[in-house]
């Protein structure tokens, strides 16, 4: 049975009168609530906690939440306010792949308006009771049902300056991959852009901008190499991680063939507390495949490990070149200098107090001189809880210690502190 708007509004009003009660107590109650009340109830009681963790926003405005896998994988509120950036007062927004609308709520807060379209009724239905609480002064119109299929009259209507899309891997796929092309995603950047590229010419419309979101599993060299009308590739990570990769397509430029070489990368890490600048690289193909990157012969004064989504970009090269830095080894991407660059390092940086050579007959010695540290290991022959066992050492933020290789090959373990 589909969410009816009545039947949200009474969960909402039920996980009021129930807060702090046990979700389990209400799936197994025998009281006056359906087992459909019971059910929604107790996982919005259920989720409260992560959905305060990932979308504070929503959380104290009281949304209502669909299923658990829609809170799993929809923009965390980090990620959403970045696309913003790509939104202005000026736009008619539509939104063509609506999901949960956490992005759409995002650009919408810029726009002031916008066009919403899903093809899941209880997204839709979850939507329409939670995006008027979020912006309540913007002018919204949510629809339900497939946009390509209406893709003429969405567009003739609505006539955007900015189309938002989130294709997701097609049925069928293979989800435990990876690593797959945005061959496999629907709907298909290599049907879309020519057919919008066309109506928009058949309709004298100004060109739009297209803001397309992928998943960070994907090969960035060979989505640029498939996707016409690139201008920009944002690789975005939150908390240290990496989450999304961001398209910003320029329609008018979706013909011929694809320029991955004169796509602008940016790396950006979302962190509340630690955070850290952009990387921001025109040309940045053509830059990595001409920067001359110089190895260490072993580390330097400081040492310098990128963030995640500055090594999503594959930009190993670049990043000695930009900053003037010196590799330890080609598959470790950790960097070392004997001075701070003068930009801020996208990334952590490091002072280096010791260098040991990694021997097993010394490990226990090494353990107690240490005492306490971080472990990480990069391009190193043991995962950190296995070091972490031989060193019997504990755990610390007050120094780090990296298993790494170096230039020549061999293992070492560099001591260090956080600058």
């Amino acid at each position: 049975m589909s969410l009816q708007l009545d039947f949200i509004h009474h969960i909402l009003s039920l996980q009021e009168a129930y807060r702090g009660t046990s979700p389990d107590r209400i799936l197994l109650g025998k009281g006056s609530l359906s087992r459909e009340e019971r059910t929604a109830l107790a996982l919005q009681l259920t989720a409260e906690s992560a959905l305060r963790r990932k979308l504070p926003s929503w959380h104290t405005a009281g949304v209502f939440l669909p299923s658990s896998l829609t809170l799993e994988q929809c923009s965390s509120e980090e990620a959403a306010r970045y696309k913003a950036r790509f939104a202005t007062p000026t736009d008619r927004l539509i939104d063509l792949t609506g999901g949960f609308g956490v992005d759409f709520w995002a650009l919408t807060s810029v726009t002031g308006q916008g066009v919403y379209v899903e093809r899941q009724a209880d997204l839709v239905a979850a939507a329409r009771a939670n995006l008027p609480r979020l912006l309540p002064e913007a002018k919204l119109q949510l629809i339900h049902g497939e946009s390509i299929p209406q893709l003429r009259e969405l567009i003739s209507t609505h006539q955007p300056t900015l189309i938002y899309l989130d294709p997701a891997r097609r049925e069928g796929e293979d989800t435990t991959r990876r690593v797959y092309a945005i061959e496999d995603c629907e709907p298909s950047l290599h049907t879309l852009l020519p057919e919008l590229h066309a109506l928009y010419r058949e309709l004298s419309l100004p060109f739009p901008r297209l803001l397309v979101k992928l998943s960070p599993m994907l090969d960035v060299v060979h989505t640029l190499r498939s996707v016409i009308g690139v201008r920009e590739l944002h690789v975005v990570s939150v908390r240290g991680e990496a989450k999304e990769l961001l398209l910003l397509i320029d329609l008018a430029e979706a013909t011929g063939e694809a320029k991955p070489e004169a796509v602008t990368f940016v790396a950006q890490d979302l962190h509340p507390t630690q955070p850290t600048p952009a990387f921001i690289l025109p040309e940045a193909l053509h830059y990595e495949e001409s920067a001359q990157l110089r190895y260490a012969v072993s580390p330097r004064a400081y040492l310098f490990e990128p963030h995640a989504a500055l090594m999503k970009t594959g930009l190993y090269h670049s990043i000695g070149a930009v900053y003037g830095l010196e590799a330890l080894h080609p598959n470790s991407h950790l960097y070392t200098a004997d001075t701070l660059p003068e930009a801020p390092f996208p990334g952590r940086a490091f002072a280096v107090e010791a260098v040991y050579p990694f021997a097993s007959s010394q490990l226990k010695a090494l353990g107690r001189e240490i005492g306490a540290a971080q472990i990480t290991c990069r391009n190193f022959p043991l995962r950190p809880e296995a070091l972490r066992a031989k060193l019997r050492i504990k755990d610390s933020a007050e120094q780090t210690l990296f298993g790494t290789t170096a230039s020549d090959g061999s293992h070492v373990l560099i001591r260090c502190r956080r600058i």
